[in-house]
């Protein structure tokens, strides 16, 4: 079995009605991508303020900074950094139009409460990334005023995310549609990953084609990301999840992983402790950079995809380099979770 990488179109997953749970805010906006939901906030910020400075997170995806780089915005980094912890240096001081907060892979001790309230106070407009927030007992901020979370790496659908306004509405006269050439990429990519997990992961002509289908789909979006929808089926999809089952599901299997790795010599967890209330994208730990790149190959080898947090294209932080994202996830059992964990320990000769 293949452990990671890309959801593919599953069947049987209509099992629960899950709408009361995506209602945040006052006004909310189902939205093709991460990056559209930026967009769009960005957008609407727009119409009745001028925007000039950002403090941002060292520790992101480059991909969130391209709606704010094309406004040719200043952007000033916070730092977000392992010392033997996750920490942030926030300068509360620092004054700017926007802060953008964000809390880590699902811990709610990653909280920015405070930080959020500082800068409410200074009269700064905050966006939170909620996404690896999302199913955690604490999904953003008191004092917040926009959030959003890109969906596709909790759940089986084809596009998705969201954003939201906790106060007031969205002023935006925006005709939102599909991104059709995006959808029909998707479909074919997620359909094909189906068939080869179906054939118990032998046909390897079908994964290099997949693989390819999906960058073609990721090339798509990068070229036209703005003021796209939600497709019809994904929305069908998220509003039909048993979220309650998923929570339990990944819930388990990162408590597995603590368990097992707790007392490992050679790596480190990102945050230390996993609370009752957390429910994590990925478990991320921290090792060595050569030993992480070695670990990673030998996973690879044994059809096991666990990712980097994030592609780097400035080292701005010390996670980049020695940070690798343990999947949890609600597609795996216990024993499947076990069993990798098992070669990690193997690998690192401490089973």
């Amino acid at each position: 079995m293949e452990i990671g990488s890309e959801f593919w179109l599953e069947d049987n997953l209509i099992k629960n009605s899950s709408k009361d749970f995506w209602k945040f805010g006052e006004d909310m906006e189902f939205l093709m991508s991460g990056r559209t939901a930026i967009d769009y906030i960005l957008q609407d910020i727009e119409n009745t303020r001028t925007i000039k400075n950002v403090y941002f997170p060292s520790y992101c995806c480059e991909s969130m900074l391209i709606p704010f780089r094309k406004r040719n915005l200043n952007i000033k980094f916070y730092e977000v950094d392992f010392d033997g912890n996750l920490k942030y240096n926030i300068d509360t001081n620092y004054k700017c139009d926007i802060f953008f907060a964000m809390n880590y892979f699902g811990y709610t001790s990653t909280n920015m409460e405070e930080y959020v309230q500082a800068f409410k106070e200074k009269g700064s407009l905050v966006i939170e990334d909620v996404t690896h927030s999302l199913l955690s007992k604490k999904i953003f901020s008191e004092g917040t005023d926009y959030i959003f979370a890109s969906l596709r790496k909790w759940f089986p659908i084809l596009t998705g995310a969201f954003a939201a306004k906790l106060h007031g509405k969205f002023e935006l006269d925006k005709e939102l549609s599909e991104n059709s050439e995006l959808l029909n990429q998707r479909i074919l990519a997620m359909e094909n990953k189906k068939k080869y997990i179906e054939n118990n992961c032998k046909d390897n002509s079908l994964k290099e084609e997949y693989l390819n289908e999906y960058k073609m789909a990721k090339r798509l979006l990068e070229e036209k990301y703005e003021n796209y929808a939600m497709d019809s089926k994904s929305k069908e999809i998220l509003f039909n999840l048993d979220i309650e089952k998923i929570k339990k599901s990944r819930k388990a299997n990162s408590e597995i992983i603590y368990s097992k790795l707790k007392n490992t010599k050679k790596l480190s967890f990102l945050v230390n402790e996993q609370k009752e209330e957390d429910c994590l994208i990925f478990v991320p730990i921290i090792l060595k950079q050569e030993l992480r790149d070695e670990l990673r190959q030998e996973l690879i080898k044994k059809q096991i995809y666990c990712p980097i947090h994030w592609p780097i294209d400035n080292n701005l932080n010390n996670i980049y380099t020695r940070e690798l994202s343990l999947v949890c996830d609600q597609r795996y059992s216990k024993e499947q979770i076990e069993e990798y964990i098992k070669i990690i320990l193997k690998y690192l000769k401490e089973d």
